[in-house]
């Protein structure tokens, strides 16, 4: 038990530094803490216990911080509109969706989900946003588009940073892939067999993009290293374009058991879609759903 309790203690300590580190607003904090040198000259001549003191009420300063620590009862002050199911009592397919859903389970945060039908979407919705879903509001603010959401939540919750610098910045890598949802939509709803080819091949110049990203860059990630928005905000379409190009357009992307096309990219998909956040039961919709979407945006259910 006493280990447990110890184990805690670091992790919480740990998981506290880590704020201070990240969040612009504790500069005073930061230079107090700063041990370049040896102690900062208003640490000199402190014992270890004034120390110890001292720097447990900057931590607790710290942790007065919106979002430091997103636990307790009650509900969530972070609610997330989006496309429902069929009835209305899950969340539906919207890979925009699922990208902030992804945003928010990576950053630890609580939050509630709206599944909401297009018969039932709230006034407001409809005044400020017309419509659009996701949206996300937060304690009375209300942001729609998911890349601004995102940002958002990137800015105010700033710990688990998913913006750090890699050999392409999360904004790099989303101008390079900005034509690959747009080209898939435009293939899916496609009805005339005779212009799939050359939308098939435009499909494939952007994977093609996608999979020269990942072979430039020195880790497992669109980015470098570390995990970024880009990412999870690419991870629900590669979902999508997996499921739907091979039951709509007979097109596979990832060649299980075979010689794989794109080594890059099916490595890097196969590691995504096995990963805990994007099998989060919260965040997670099905094969069919998706395929039953994208059959209600072809007028075929």
């Amino acid at each position: 038990m006493k280990y447990i309790i110890a184990l805690l203690i670091l992790m919480i300590s740990q998981l506290t530094l880590s704020f201070l580190i990240t969040n612009t607003r504790q500069t005073t904090t930061l230079k107090s803490l700063s041990m370049a040198g040896g102690r900062s000259k208003e640490e000199v001549g402190l014992s270890k216990q004034q120390l110890f003191r001292s720097i447990r009420d900057k931590l607790n300063k710290a942790a007065e911080q919106p979002g430091f620590f997103d636990v307790g009862e009650g509900l969530p002050d972070i609610e997330l509109y989006c496309k429902s199911n069929k009835d209305g009592t899950q969340i539906g397919d919207c890979p925009f969706a699922q990208f902030i859903q992804l945003v928010l389970i990576k950053k630890g945060l609580r939050y509630t989900v709206k599944p909401t039908l297009a018969s039932s979407k709230p006034d407001w919705l409809i005044e400020k946003h017309g419509g659009k879903l996701p949206v996300l509001v937060h304690k009375g603010t209300s942001i729609g588009d998911s890349l601004a959401i995102a940002e958002y939540i990137e800015k105010n919750f700033p710990y688990n940073s998913l913006t750090r610098l890699g050999a392409y910045s999360y904004q790099e890598v989303l101008e390079k892939t900005s034509n690959f949802f747009p080209s898939l939509k435009t293939l899916l709803l496609n009805k005339d067999e005779s212009k799939d080819a050359e939308l098939i091949s435009k499909v494939d110049e952007q994977l093609n993009i996608i999979d020269e990203i990942l072979r430039s860059t020195p880790g497992q990630y669109l980015g470098g290293i570390e995990q970024t928005l880009a990412d999870l905000y690419l991870i629900p379409q590669l979902f999508h374009a997996l499921v739907t190009l091979d039951h709509f357009k007979d097109v596979e992307i990832l060649n299980i058991g075979g010689e794989p096309t794109r080594p890059a990219l099916e490595n890097y998909l196969n590691r995504f879609l096995n990963s805990e956040e994007f099998n989060d039961k919260k965040a997670y919709y099905n094969v069919d759903q998706v395929i039953y979407g994208w059959k209600l945006a072809r007028s075929e259910a």
